[in-house]
């Protein structure tokens, strides 16, 4: 459940980011062949954003894309090139072993147990604090170093999103209680 957008797919709050994941929709890059590196602009027939309608923009002009179009397929490169530059920042973590599974618990108030998220990676900040300053200087170099640190800051806001889970009443169902010892 998505606590950020409405059941229409419209933002709740129009000053809250909205990853470019989710503005490209209904549009992506695809591979249409797997022997080629080619990819074609395609577009999410069910999501009825694509079609022949009075209003909206047009995706062509007579044969030739539009500017609206050429927009869009720049927008979905940039973000295929974005894609990369992520896995070859995963691929330099998991390289370097800084990665671990991660858990984080959340004790809301009136609540005996916590709430639990696994099943993500994150960076494990001891590994961290335990490099050696020629391995975080190479680090900081290469860009890699403030990445991580965002990583890191990023993990805060699971708390914030839980938050707004509890507010809206989209909280996942509190594990089950355990009975008390004298019953």
């Amino acid at each position: 459940m998505n606590v950020f957008l409405d059941a229409d797919g419209r933002p709740l709050d129009s000053s809250v980011y909205m990853p470019a994941y989710i503005r490209r929709y209904p549009f992506l890059l695809a591979r249409l062949r797997p022997d080629s590196d080619e990819l074609s602009l395609c577009f999410d027939p069910t999501a009825n954003a694509v079609g022949d309608f009075e209003e909206g923009q047009a995706l062509f002009d007579g044969d030739q894309p539009t500017e609206a179009t050429k927009a869009i397929l720049q927008f979905c490169e940039q973000f295929e090139a974005a894609g990369q530059r992520t896995a070859a920042f995963v691929d330099e973590l998991t390289k370097a072993d800084l990665l671990m599974d991660g858990e984080v618990a959340i004790q809301p108030e009136g609540f005996q147990q916590p709430f639990v998220y696994r099943g993500f990676r994150m960076v494990d900040e001891e590994k961290i604090r335990n490099l050696r300053g020629d391995e975080l200087r190479k680090m900081n170099q290469s860009g890699i170093l403030p990445l991580i640190y965002a990583h890191l800051f990023s993990l805060t806001e699971m708390r914030s999103v839980f938050g707004r889970q509890m507010q809206q009443g989209k909280a996942p169902a509190a594990a089950p209680q355990p009975a008390p010892a004298n019953a």
